[in-house]
């Protein structure tokens, strides 16, 4: 199944759902609006097939109304990533920086923590795959500029430990985090979609990290 099979199907099984924004609570506006938007895009392809009606009529809005918070659809869908990913970075730093003895306690530390959000967070997860490769350039931006993040972050922590200094330069272990942002996020769609499989899902997450930093690091010894 390709990905963006797997994305219809995992979506499918989760409309329905709650919207699942990370820092949104009921009643303000632009927070039923941002909810709104995130229901109506596991019914749809891509959020960018929404009209500013429709979205107003999910959130019990009059659509004059939506004018007040956001412009244009694009406005909407660059609001949805900073709530989706604000307590998620602030979580994983935490269990990063809490299991710090060696880079594998660190790494499983962060791995648990990121599928527990997953978990939580459903909509939110299939959003960011989706729109990952979707129709709007300035959504594609910004969730690249949110992996970039989560990248640099872990990048930062695994310095902690000197990870760096077994690797030719920062930027080595730079692209290496990437590498690993864009892994889990997809990672995440079989998580959500095959429950049964969900710890060993995650336990090859584990691997999947650990194997990719070892080998950098024994390539780097070789040369």
């Amino acid at each position: 199944m390709n990905v963006s099979a797997k994305i219809e199907t995992t979506a499918k099984k989760l409309r329905g759902g709650k919207g699942n924004l990370s820092a949104a609570k009921v009643g303000g506006g632009r927070d039923r609006l941002l909810k709104a938007a995130l229901r109506l895009g596991a019914r749809q392809r891509s959020i960018a097939n929404l009209g500013l009606r429709e979205l107003a009529r999910e959130a019990g809005m009059h659509h004059t109304a939506i004018y007040r918070h956001f412009k244009s659809i694009d406005e909407v869908a660059v609001a949805l990533v900073e709530p989706l990913s604000a307590q998620l970075r602030v979580d994983l730093r935490f269990a990063r920086r809490s299991a710090n003895r060696d880079a594998k306690d660190m790494i499983r530390a962060s791995t648990l923590r990121y599928f527990d959000y997953v978990r939580e967070h459903p909509l939110g997860v299939i959003f960011c795959a989706r729109e990952i490769h979707g129709g709007l350039p300035c959504l594609r931006e910004a969730l690249q500029k949110m992996l970039d993040e989560f990248a640099a972050d872990s990048a930062e922590d695994l310095c902690l430990l000197g990870l760096d200094k077994l690797l030719p330069d920062y930027e080595m272990l730079l692209t290496l985090t990437r590498l690993i942002a864009q892994h889990t996020l997809f990672a995440a769609l079989d998580y959500l979609e095959q429950k049964e499989s969900s710890d060993v899902i995650v336990e090859r997450t584990v691997i999947f990290v650990e194997c990719l930093i070892a080998g950098a690091i024994a390539r780097n010894r070789s040369t």
